[in-house]
């Protein structure tokens, strides 16, 4: 069993090993942070001529609100690679802060051999712990580093299947749904990138104090 091993001082000086980790959305979002009735409400649209254009907004705001804080706001599948057990300790998408609205689906590796087999981890060997931002792995046995199973020498030597997010916008915190409002009003009334004594290209100052609690910290992806 191998723990977590430094870089080779040779393999980093020539290149031939250069730690990473990288995340793609495996199945996105199908639910937004509000539905096309909340925001007609906000903007007091009677009418069915603006709909998909409402409902594009909502997406565009949500997907400003996620890139903004660094979360997942809706539930998304996610697929993360690691190059060393090291940094499979820290996730990189995370759900609302302190909200638990996370599960993993599996921890996958290259086992250390001749030709390498992708191995399923138990999940007896380690503790998710969905209440962090970000979320983290870590060993069930915090003193026994050597528990962690020896990996292939190869990018992406390891996967990380999670899913992050609410399954339903009703669950969304009412300062997200506010400041999603907020942004699906501002482009409706100004679809002008410029608008003369107006500053429409902006997150509003509401937006962001509304967005700002739920606002994480990451390395992102490398």
């Amino acid at each position: 069993m191998g723990g977590l091993k430094p870089l080779n001082f040779h393999q980093i000086l020539n290149k031939k090993y250069k730690m990473s980790r990288s995340a793609y959305i495996e199945t996105p979002s199908s639910v937004g942070i509000v539905t096309l009735s909340e925001a007609k409400v906000h903007l007091r649209v009677d009418q069915s001529e603006d709909d998909a254009y409402i409902t594009s907004l909502i997406l565009a705001s949500q997907e400003v609100i996620e890139n903004y804080c660094n979360i997942k706001v809706m539930q998304v599948t996610v697929v993360q690679y690691c190059d060393t057990w090291r940094e499979s300790q820290e996730l990189l998408m995370s759900p609302v802060t302190n909200s638990g609205k996370a599960t993993i689906t599996h921890v996958k590796y290259y086992n250390d051999a001749p030709t390498p087999v992708l191995i399923t981890w138990p999940t007896s060997n380690y503790i998710f712990d969905k209440y962090s931002s970000p979320l983290r792995l870590a060993l069930a046995d915090i003193d026994t580093l050597d528990a962690y199973p020896d990996i292939a020498t190869q990018i992406n030597a390891i996967e990380i299947k999670y899913n992050v997010g609410y399954s339903s916008s009703a669950d969304v915190p009412l300062s997200l749904k506010q400041a999603c409002l907020i942004l699906v009003g501002q482009w409706y009334e100004n679809r002008q990138v410029d608008v003369v004594g107006r500053s429409v290209g902006k997150i509003s100052m509401s937006a962001k104090y509304l967005m700002n609690r739920y606002k994480i910290q990451t390395l992102g992806l490398n």
